[in-house]
């Protein structure tokens, strides 16, 4: 026969456990070896008694394994002990959840009726429940104030039962529910149902599986959908707990058979809440491939996933695997997915699908390892897209070349590409192709303003050249269009001319200074040489060669060039020379004609007479205010001439007198000699010196003014005081 709490109140008094018994005996031997007391905690609450005849407990913590049981209580409210009117259930040290204890079948409880639920040791024979109140084995757990760790619940049967649910609106994964939270006080389910027109549940039918769920409280609940017939996107579907109180672990809902029926809270309601669900979702644009990459617009993944690019099988449907990158759970954005080196002239169908992350380990698996399509009801979450064969457009005008530079107005692309110069074919009807004869400069999608060229090879005027647009695929950063190899291939192209290039400058005869002569001014269209060349006396230069070293000119104008003549060149009094301006390509910087290589070719040209600067004195007397007159100066720039007297070797020495002479030919100059004394007889020495700096004042040696000179020689005569 069945015991009821009522006979164990008679059978059993309260026993006062206060435990001095030691769990592992000690000595005095042992006195540094006591082990520590065990400890523990529990939390269980009121609640119904289950179908089989259980109690749930939310969560035991201990740091050891030991027993939980079930005391019955006592007429004045503790438990009656040693006996226990459940299993002794084993739990292992940690911490468990929802962890159900089986009361003994001959216990009947009573509605309203408290138990209490106690920790205990398992320090005698392991896995043997052996707490009799005297032994000492399997004792209570105290906590640190010594109390037992016990707690009293009180138990309901035959009530209505009781539930909660969390769950929220959601974007699905495999046609999975996720419930946040389920907490019943028995066992029972969690169903899906589809939703009427008028918005409430359509029952009894449910589309998912049935998901048992056990007393307690459970997070993270997945249901599975099996009926699609009503799925689709911002569909409101019903999650419902239902009993289990028929079959026990058997769903037999069907309205009218009182089996599992819905779960109703305290207001009579059924415990259920209504979603709506999204399905995950790409949407993408047909589009250029640019650098190997395409750009999904948009994918919402229920769960980190991977986002797959597949090309045609041939038959409009998703083949081989081009890329794939990884995408989080939510909304991504601009998803870009590299698609290795394969090539898209435009016109090719891919299609992005959208796979899961199981397992979790951050690399893409399937078919191998997982990470299988994402599904929405019966359908693989995929879309298909064309691509678009890349396009652009090229203003450029006719232009004289700035060195080996060409300017392109302006250049429009619609994905990343490249941008070389061609020359003309041998029949001039056409771009010779593959090989360019340009630097290529590869350029971002959209418009770019004044985009320079550099040329490799030296063009003539007149040339027709043609800019053309590449895209850029294969290996990104290089350029590698070869006509064969599909990588890097035309857009577009646009032809222009070169022009010739355009140069004058004003020269006059003159004298030269410090073995330099002076180009008034030079105007060039481009990055220039001006450089001097002999006469062949027949009315021409001598080319190729030049006397001269070569100055560079920018575009534009330059005033007063001065040109000095190369080392070893001597020239000669009424010499004429030709001074020619040249174009710079090639090697910029790099003077390189030779009248063959095609660089730096003539632009134009002229011819001057130079004369050297000179000085004539004839031998004179002192004039009575002490001055000398010197007939002629012939000076290449302002300076001053100046009277040295005998160093008395027959050469000049110090400085007598000085007076300013200009530019050009001063006759009758006359030299004031200050306080000197110059007796007859005496040897002076007339020499030239140039006014530099242009201050005014006579400073050499000290600041400027040195002598003037030609061919390294400096300007200087002698004549006799008579």
């Amino acid at each position: 026969m069945k015991m009821t709490i009522s006979d164990f109140f008679k059978k059993t008094t309260l026993m006062l456990l206060v435990l001095t018994v030691a769990f592992v005996g000690c000595n005095d031997e042992d006195e540094d070896m006591e082990p520590m007391d065990p400890t523990g905690t529990l939390t269980v609450s009121d609640q119904a008694l289950t179908e089989n005849n259980s109690i749930i407990v939310s969560s035991v913590t201990m740091d050891m394994d030991g027993w939980i049981v079930v005391h019955a209580s006592t007429s004045e409210g503790g438990p009656v002990v040693p006996g226990i009117i459940s299993e002794a259930k084993m739990v292992s040290a940690g911490t468990s959840t929802n962890v159900e204890v089986m009361l003994n079948s001959d216990v009947e409880i009573a509605d309203g009726d408290v138990v209490y639920v106690m920790l205990h040791t398992d320090d005698g024979t392991i896995g043997t429940y052996e707490f009799d109140g005297s032994s000492g084995f399997d004792g209570p757990i105290l906590d640190s104030d010594g109390n037992i760790v016990m707690t009293s619940i009180t138990l309901s049967v035959d009530g209505d039962p009781t539930g909660t649910l969390m769950v929220s609106d959601q974007t699905l994964s495999q046609n999975m529910v996720h419930i946040s939270n389920v907490t019943l006080d028995r066992a029972g389910w969690v169903v899906v149902h589809a939703s009427t027109s008028e918005g409430g549940p359509v029952v009894p039918g449910i589309i998912s599986e049935p998901k048992m769920v056990a007393a307690g409280s459970t997070d993270d609940v997945m249901v599975e959908l099996t009926d699609f017939a009503d799925l689709s996107d911002g569909a409101t579907l019903h999650v419902m707990l239902h009993t289990d109180d028929g079959t026990a672990g058997e769903y037999e809902f069907d309205g009218a058979n009182g089996f599992d029926n819905p779960i109703f809270d305290e207001g009579g309601n059924i415990v259920m809440t209504g979603i709506t669900v999204s399905a995950p979702s790409i949407s993408v644009e047909n589009q250029v491939v640019s650098e190997n990459m395409i750009t999904i617009g948009e994918v919402n993944a229920a769960v980190d996933g991977w986002l797959v690019i597949h090309a045609d099988n041939g038959e409009g449907s998703p083949g081989d695997v081009l890329g794939q990158t990884m995408v989080m759970a939510g909304s991504n954005s601009d998803v870009m997915v590299d698609l290795g080196t394969a090539t898209y002239a435009g016109g090719e169908k891919l299609f992005p699908m959208l796979h899961i992350e199981s397992p979790a380990d951050g690399m893409y698996g399937f078919p191998d390892n997982g990470d299988g399509p994402e599904i929405f009801g019966e359908d693989v979450v995929v879309v298909g897209f064309e691509t678009i064969a890349p396009s652009g457009a090229i203003t450029v005008a006719d232009q004289i070349l700035q060195g080996n530079t060409l300017s392109v107005g302006t250049i429009t692309l619609d994905a990343t590409g490249w941008v070389v110069v061609h020359k003309s074919n041998s029949t001039n009807d056409g771009p010779e192709v593959p090989g360019i004869i340009s630097t290529p400069v590869q350029l971002e999608a959209g418009t770019t303003a004044d985009v320079e060229v550099t040329l490799t090879e030296a063009v003539s005027a007149d040339a027709i050249l043609y800019v053309m647009l590449h895209t850029e695929n294969g290996t990104i950063g290089s350029y590698e269009f070869d006509g064969a190899n599909g990588f890097d291939a035309p857009i577009t192209t646009e032809t222009f001319s070169v022009l010739s290039s355009t140069g004058s400058f004003t020269a006059n005869d003159q004298v030269t200074s410090q073995d330099k002569i002076v180009v008034e001014s030079i105007t060039v269209g481009q990055p220039s040489w001006v450089v001097v060349h002999r006469d062949n006396g027949a009315g021409s230069f001598v080319a190729p060669g030049i006397i001269s070293v070569p100055v560079a000119l920018e575009a534009g104008t330059t005033t007063d060039v001065e040109i000095s003549f190369a080392d070893g060149e001597e020239l000669t009094d009424g010499e004429t020379l030709w001074i020619m301006l040249h174009n710079d390509n090639g090697t910029i910087g790099s003077y390189e004609f030779d009248g063959a290589n095609g660089f730096d070719a003539p632009i134009t040209f002229s011819s001057i007479d130079i004369m050297s600067p000179s000085v004539t004195a004839a031998d004179q007397a002192v004039s009575s205010s002490n001055t000398v007159t010197i007939d002629e100066v012939k000076a290449g720039v302002d300076g001053w001439i100046v009277i040295h007297a005998d160093n008395g070797s027959g050469a000049p020495g110090d400085v007598l007198g000085q007076t300013m002479v200009m530019a050009g030919t001063n006759s009758n100059v006359e030299v004031d000699l200050g306080d000197a004394s110059v007796s007859t007889g005496a040897k002076l020495f007339p020499m030239l010196h140039i006014e530099s700096p242009a201050d005014g004042e006579y400073g050499f040696p000290d600041n400027g003014d040195g002598p003037e000179k030609f061919n390294g020689e400096v300007i200087v005569v002698s004549f006799t005081v008579q």
